[in-house]
């Protein structure tokens, strides 16, 4: 996978988290589905967050003559 395609699916995921962060705290009532709406976009911010700033280097590491 491309490095511009990573890097853009972590994009996407930040912005789903803050989406789904916004959408539990405004529409749902019960508690549970709350949490675990809560829980689930932070987790997807930061995975896209880790996806934004982790190096990408891979081909580099590949080339270098030994």
């Amino acid at each position: 996978m491309s490095n511009w395609k990573i890097r853009i699916g972590g994009l996407a995921l930040m912005v789903l988290g803050g989406f789904l962060f916004v959408w539990s705290v405004k529409t749902i009532q019960s508690e549970w589905p709350q949490i675990f709406v809560g829980l689930l976009s932070v987790f997807s911010i930061s995975m896209g967050f880790a996806l934004l700033i982790m190096p990408l280097d891979l081909n580099e590491d590949s080339s270098t003559p030994e």
